[in-house]
């Protein structure tokens, strides 16, 4: 006996006692203990640790399902997974199953078919885990790292498959049976959108769970809104995920148990008592669930509901029977005529099922979004009205409505975004292409914002940006669109807008602007805008439109600012700024494309007679002619691509010096925008290890008044530059001239003097005394002085004499080929 495992039987129908116990004494495999009510059982549960438990439902102040949710929160002696088998006097196999899940039951039984226990105890007995303890999901997932994690995390509560592509998953989800299906939204070749689809065509009513990239809103929706039940981020939370599933499988097991529910009371109907007791068993077992089911009749009147309408709702249920469904329905809802139609449908027998989404009313007056399932109740081959489950999705319409809002709106000021501004420009064109009437578009962009950001910080930008947006929002008319779509740039679509009217509005914005005031605390800034207007008459894509507006904005900046100017193609100063902005574009893609060509001119040390080193200088190469940088650089400062020149240039020149001995030593010039640039040191730094080339080698030079502009930055590169070995030097010096005295606060070993001093030094005697005096202070601060423009032997001779120590011009040589430098010669 001491070998037999220990069972509490507990039931107080001693016909149901004596007929179990009867049957399990024949597996020899139990030690058989009786409780007759839940205080009796209890009382043993806290002395004994029992490996199995059948139980009556009804069995006193305890009832079975409490009493089960007990043994499974691990307080009495037995393991919290020890099989619990719930005999009840009928049942719906789905609805047991479904409600088991939800308790931890392993299985419920019919007192009729108690021959089946130990079939039950056996398979119980057989496995290490509870009968009905797991649901069964499948995971198409292409990381193998995430497959992991879904795994361990979910192998407590599911069986779980895995599978990495569209295709095995869609193979076995042809062949087993699966309670819901996760699939990875970043599957190869773009395949979980097709999959997806695939899935709800055969299996309508397998659950899909979608796994989308954290923050990712718009792929979200746009799964949820192809059919997937619900969706969880990666990086995933644990608790999320698990709802989640669950969730998502119980809703088949409601639909399936509102099926065999149906069933049911059409093969018991000729026998009243039997229907009574299968109907209050149901009761009994639908009133656990979270889901609401209802049945209607032909008419559309409520004649069931179980408790879970009284959560949903606040209505109870007697308030609610005999009333009809659309007493419930939010009227404010926009859906409700279709839902109105659909319903209709449905209890016509126009349509079999059908789901649907739509807000129904609770007892305080507030909706709430409810995803209703409807199918019709068949008898005797005719239809009787209909069955219906309602699962609460307020949370999920909730998120949705906000990724929708972010999808569409910026969320810095609240004014719709780019994405929103470039669907109503398309809806905008297409009515102008059909009709008579023409749109206008006002592109408005702040003047010298970047001021603002550069001396307070975004955050006060932010905050001046706000303030524009309240303008705008006030000045414009209710017909009117207004979007922000870059950083302080913001469009106003003008409906039904003359072009003349659409100019006389942009002119009013320009002044409301420029009166405004922006007061934070202390501060109060003061901003203004150019505008470009252009018509939208249907001639025209959308892009064009845009690109005309872009255009009638750089020239109002181009004329002074705070205006607003008109495209037109007979304009001249449209027609320019159009021709500048396709001649940038064309140098903006030879810099892409890395067509630069660096030519190098000798610097000569006056004191040593050689080249003391070469500074390399750029050229670019358009369609075979090389282009100088008076005739490009000007235009890519406007594009903002100076940037990527400044790299490019880095790269091919370290690359030289690594490749022609030759090439000594090198001077670079850097643009004023690189000191502001995070990423030209660490490219500096990598070029040089990469090619292997002493820093010693290369020169760095910066315009004098770009050097001035931020004296704490450029003192800090040049202090970055020198621990890498390299010198600096500040070109052009001389033109500011009132700026002797940044010399010693910059850590610059030479001087470039700016050659409109040198050019004429052999005939000007003032040239010759401001050259003498820049050598001078140079000199005395510890730096040496190259001067450039040398155009003859007089100039050179002059310099020598000044005491300059090295110079730079066409008497010595004119910029070289890489591969001319070997040939140069030069004798003074």
């Amino acid at each position: 006996m001491n070998s037999q495992l220990p069972l509490l039987l507990i039931s107080a129908d001693a016909g149901t006692r004596t007929k179990l116990k009867n049957y399990i004494n024949k597996l020899q495999l139990f030690d058989v203990d009786v409780a007759f009510d839940s205080k009796d059982a209890i009382d043993k549960l806290r002395q004994n640790p029992y490996q199995f438990i059948i139980s009556d439902i009804n069995i006193g102040d305890v009832d079975a399902w409490c009493l089960s949710s007990l043994i499974r929160s691990d307080i009495y002696k037995c393991d919290k997974k020890t099989p619990i088998v719930l005999l009840a006097d009928t049942h719906s196999e789905r609805i047991a199953e479904a409600t088991a899940k939800s308790f931890g039951i392993n299985s419920v039984l019919a007192k009729s078919d108690s021959a089946r226990v130990n079939e039950i105890l056996a398979d119980a007995f057989s496995t290490s885990l509870p009968l009905r303890d797991r649901l069964n999901g499948l995971t198409i997932i292409s990381q193998s790292a995430n497959t992991a994690d879904f795994e361990t995390l979910l192998q407590d509560k599911f069986y779980i498959e895995s599978v990495y592509s569209a295709k095995d998953g869609l193979a076995l989800i042809r062949q087993k049976e699966f309670d819901f299906v996760i699939i990875d939204s970043e599957l190869e070749h773009e395949s979980a959108m097709p999959l997806m689809q695939t899935i709800r065509f055969e299996m309508p009513s397998l659950p899909v769970v979608i796994l989308a990239p954290k923050n990712n809103y718009a792929c979200a929706e746009h799964f949820v809104l192809n059919g997937a039940s619900d969706f969880i981020y990666i990086p995933f939370n644990a608790s999320r995920v698990i709802n989640i599933c669950e969730r998502a499988a119980r809703r088949n097991d409601f639909m399936i148990s509102n099926k065999q529910f149906t069933r049911k009371v059409n093969q018991l109907e000729k026998s009243e008592k039997k229907f009574k007791a299968l109907s209050n068993e149901h009761t009994q077992l639908l009133g656990n669930l979270s889901s609401v089911v209802m049945e209607l009749d032909e008419t559309g009147h409520i004649r069931f509901l179980n408790n879970a309408w009284k959560t949903l709702t606040g209505f109870s249920i007697s308030q609610s029977i005999g009333r009809n469904i659309m007493d419930f329905i939010d009227t404010d809802e926009l859906g409700v005529t279709k839902f109105s139609n659909q319903l209709n449908n449905l209890l016509m027998q126009v349509t079999p099922s059908s789901t649907e989404e739509v807000r129904v009313l609770n007892a305080q007056g507030h909706s709430v979004w409810v995803e209703i399932k409807f199918h019709q109740l068949i008898k005797n081959k005719q239809a009787h009205g209909l069955a219906a489950t309602i699962d609460n999705i307020d949370d999920r319409k909730i998120a949705e409505e906000k990724l929708q809002h972010l999808a569409l709106h910026d969320t810095l000021t609240g004014l719709n975004n780019r994405y929103f501004f470039d669907n109503e420009l398309n809806r905008l064109t297409m009515l102008a292409s059909r009709g008579k009437t023409t749109h206008c578009l006002l592109y408005i962009d702040l003047d010298h914002f970047k001021i603002i950001n550069d001396t307070e910080g975004h955050q006060m930008g932010d905050l001046v940006l706000k303030e524009v947006a309240l303008l705008l929002e006030k000045r414009i008319r209710q017909s009117d669109i207004l979007c922000r779509v870059g950083g302080d740039e913001f469009v106003i679509l003008l409906a039904e807008t003359e072009l003349q009217q659409a100019m006389t509005i942009g002119k009013s914005i320009c002044h409301q602007i420029a009166e405004a005031h922006f007061q934070f605390g202390n501060n109060s800034y003061k901003v203004s805008a150019s505008i470009g207007a252009a018509e939208i008459d249907g001639n025209a894509s959308a892009a064009e439109y845009l690109r005309r507006a872009d255009i009638a904005l750089y020239v109002a900046k181009n004329k002074g600012r705070n205006r607003t100017h008109c495209y037109s193609e007979t304009d001249t100063d449209s027609k320019q700024q159009h021709d500048n902005m396709q001649w940038a574009h064309r140098l903006q893609e030879a810099v892409l494309n890395d067509n630069i060509v660096l030519h190098f001119q000798p610097i000569w040390d006056l004191r040593t007679d050689e080249v003391a080193y070469y500074e390399a200088l750029v050229r670019l190469n358009f369609n075979g002619e090389l282009i100088y940088p008076n005739d490009f650089i000007p235009a890519l400062e406007h594009t903002e691509d100076i940037n990527l020149l400044d790299h490019q240039v880095v790269h091919q020149a370290i690359k030289l010096v690594s490749q022609h001995p030759e090439l000594h030593k090198i001077a670079i010039n850097l643009s004023a925008q690189a000191f502001s640039d995070e990423g030209l040191l660490p490219l500096i730094q990598k070029e040089l290890k990469a090619h292997n080339v002493d820093g010693a080698k290369i020169i760095f030079e910066l315009t004098e008044s770009a050097s001035l502009t931020n004296v704490s930055a450029t003192r800090r590169m040049i202090q970055q530059l020198q621990q890498l070995g390299c010198q600096f030097s500040i070109d052009d010096f001389g033109t500011g001239f009132s700026t002797f005295a940044y010399l010693r606060e910059l850590p610059a070993e030479s001087v470039k003097i700016d050659g409109s001093f040198v050019k004429d030094m052999a005939t000007s005697s003032v040239d010759r005394s401001l050259v003498s005096a820049i050598i001078n202070v140079a000199n005395t601060l510890g730096k040496v002085c190259i001067a450039e423009f040398v155009e003859d032997k007089i100039t050179f001779d002059e310099l020598r004499k000044s005491g300059a120590e090295f110079a730079q011009g066409y008497y010595i040589s004119r910029p070289l080929r890489v591969d001319q430098i070997k040939d140069f010669k030069f004798t003074p």
